[in-house]
């Protein structure tokens, strides 16, 4: 019989499986050691790389703390050059909050360059970076803008009751209306009519046109039909009645009104809108409530408060953060915060194009019953309301306080020039100044001649000695050293002319008045500076003949003038002709009451305007170099962008 022997294995499969974990602890060890090195490696590449971008950032303060630094350097002392600013600047300096963060400058001026590159080199432990930037030094400049280029400026206040129109044209190119080469009249739509002060206002009582913007720092009231071809703002409200017209925006910081009449363009208040058979081309956009009887709204109404529609229809999108109601009608769609009401079954949706959050109150056509469809959504919505646009404001444009700064470009004043101590300048040189006065005697003839040296009888009617010639004097005048000459009173019944080619200033220590048939005559190329301390009259029968071009080839207004008087100090009472003068004259009100045109500009502190005579501002006066107002900017590095190492 055979035999069988067993084997007893267990021991060595213990043996085994002993060897094998111990192989596998070997192996995760050496994982776990890679992956610590791993780990240590990617701890220093990061702690680098945090080090680099710290020792970036260090250096890029260098450069931006150097750059302002040069800056406030050169406002202090423009006239500092390169080589003076870098040698009191610091080289080098650090960052707060963080630790070993330090830069280090060097500064390079090429020779004979407003060049400056600008090395910054950031550290931070044994991270380093090196940053170039490269500047430009500009020098710094002056920006002048005549004084005669606003327009039609009243600082407290402009009254139109005439029922002539208010437009531009540009005498550089011909006079006006003159048919040019384009075969286009010279004609223009740039005329600006604004006030600068709070509480002042701008009236339109007559029937006449302004081709331009009409811009208030106070309110607006119309009070008989106008028409504004431009845009219209006030900071205060804008009161519209009897057919007016807009062919822009309007804008109100208070509140706008408007009965019959159209805008071409949008409507924007911050209180109320309230329209009524008024035709809108545009937007309505207001803070507070639209109420809108008849005519259309050619785009979307966004309300703060209830919008009211009677027989309205609008183009666009209606939406209100309170409730809606419409009277017959059309509107494209409705958005409202809180209840929507239809009081007529004339009343329409275009698409059903109906959201609102609160309660729902629709004419019978409309509801039909309890249970209506326009009573439950997606018409009547469950929270969240609808999302609606934010409402903007209009902003209050810059009123005058004054003073003018003359680094801020947007700052504006009445009186840029001071033309109060400018009179007073020119006065103090006038002690001695004598009346004038020019009249004709029966059929004779008297003609006085003004030239840059004197003022003289060139004709004389009288069978009486000729009075002395009178010589000018050298004084100065807004800042530039003239020679003037100086009378007390002139009264003018005769004839005065400039001399052909002269540039002549004439000063008038107390009143000036040109009246009956008298001639003021200023040839081609000459111009006369007309400066008034006390009040000013042109009267009706009298004629002023100026060349067609507004400017000399040097730039001055062919005929000026400036008043220093407080009343109403200036007032044109027409002519036979046109009647061509640029005025600056802050503390007098300007009055102009003629049938003639008036070609130029006016800056007064109050400015009515009457009669059925037209004023067309010269926009070629904005080019104006007598009485011009400057504005400076200062030196200042300017960077011209960053160079690699």
């Amino acid at each position: 019989m055979q035999e069988f022997h067993s084997i007893n294995l267990k021991g060595s499969q213990q043996g085994f499986t002993l060897v094998t974990v111990l192989i596998m602890s070997m192996m995760a060890s050496v994982l776990v050691l890679n992956s610590l090195k791993d780990n240590v490696a990617q701890e220093r590449l990061s702690g680098n790389f945090q080090k680099k971008m710290n020792a970036r950032l260090v250096a890029e303060k260098g450069v931006f703390d150097t750059y302002n630094y040069l800056n406030a350097q050169l406002a202090a002392n423009p006239n500092q050059t390169l080589d003076q600013l870098i040698a009191a600047m610091q080289t080098s300096g650090s960052a707060s909050g963080i630790s070993n963060m330090s830069y280090n400058l060097t500064a390079n001026i090429p020779t004979g360059s407003n060049q400056l590159s600008l090395q910054s080199d950031g550290l931070r432990f044994d991270g380093e970076t090196k940053l170039k930037a490269n500047f430009e030094l500009v020098s710094g400049s002056s920006q002048s803008s005549s004084a005669f280029g606003g327009g039609i400026i009243g600082c407290d206040g402009v009254t139109i009751s005439g029922s002539g129109k208010i437009d531009s044209y540009d005498s550089s190119k011909g006079d006006y209306a003159e048919i040019l080469d384009n075969n286009q009249a010279n004609i223009n739509n740039n005329a600006t009519v604004r006030t600068l002060n709070d509480n002042d206002k701008i009236i339109l009582s007559g029937t006449g046109n302004i081709e331009g913007d009409l811009i208030a720092i106070g309110s607006v009231e119309f009070k008989s039909s106008a028409h504004i071809a431009g845009n219209l703002h006030s900071n205060g409200s804008i009161n519209m009645f009897n057919n007016s017209t807009i062919g822009g925006n309007a804008s109100a910081f208070s509140y706008f009104k408007q009965q019959n009449g159209a805008i071409a363009g949008n409507i924007h208040a911050n209180d109320y809108v309230s329209v009524n058979q008024t035709q809108v081309g545009g937007d309505v956009t207001t803070a507070g409530y639209l109420d809108a009887t008849g005519y259309s709204i050619g785009g979307d109404i966004l309300a703060g408060g209830n919008i009211d529609l009677s027989q309205v229809n609008v183009d666009g999108l209606a939406q209100t953060y309170a409730n809606y109601s419409q009277y017959e009608g059309s509107v494209f769609g409705i958005r409202a915060k809180q209840n929507v009401t239809f009081s007529s079954t004339l009343s329409t949706v275009e698409n059903d194009n109906i959201h609102y959050a609160g309660n729902g109150d629709f004419a019978k056509d409309w509801s039909g019953a309890a249970d209506s469809k326009y009573l439950s959504a997606p018409y009547k919505v469950l929270p969240p309301e609808p999302a609606l646009l934010q409402i903007p404001r209009v902003e209050k444009l810059p009123v005058d306080d004054g003073v003018l700064d003359p680094d801020d470009p947007n700052d504006i004043t009445c009186d840029p020039l001071g033309i109060e101590n400018a009179v007073l300048t020119v006065d103090s040189y006038a002690d001695s100044a004598k009346d004038l006065e020019i009249k004709d005697t029966g059929s004779a003839y008297t003609l006085y001649t003004l030239s840059n040296n004197e003022g003289e009888y060139s004709q004389w009617a009288s069978s009486s000695s000729k009075p002395a010639a009178i010589p000018a004097t050298s004084a100065r005048f807004l800042g530039q050293s003239k020679n003037i000459l100086m009378y007390d009173n002139v009264n003018i019944k005769g004839n005065i002319e400039v001399k052909a080619g002269h540039n002549v200033v004439m000063y008038a220590k107390g009143n000036f008045y040109l009246s009956g048939a008298s001639t003021l005559t200023i040839p081609d190329d000459s111009s006369l500076t007309l400066i008034v301390k006390g009040a000013l009259i042109i009267g009706s029968g009298s004629t002023i003949n100026t060349p067609t071009k507004g400017l000399t080839k040097d730039g001055i207004p062919v005929f000026s003038i400036y008043s220093s008087y407080s009343g109403t100090g200036v007032d044109i009472l027409g002519g036979v002709e046109q009647i061509y003068a640029a005025i600056y004259a802050p503390l007098s009100d300007v009055n102009i009451a003629s049938a003639v045109d008036f070609k130029g500009s006016v800056l007064g502190k109050k400015v009515e305007v009457s009669g059925a005579g037209g004023i067309h501002y010269d926009e070629a006066l904005g080019l104006a170099k007598v009485g011009n107002v400057t504005t400076n900017t200062p030196s200042h590095l300017v960077f011209k962008g960053w160079q690699s190492l």
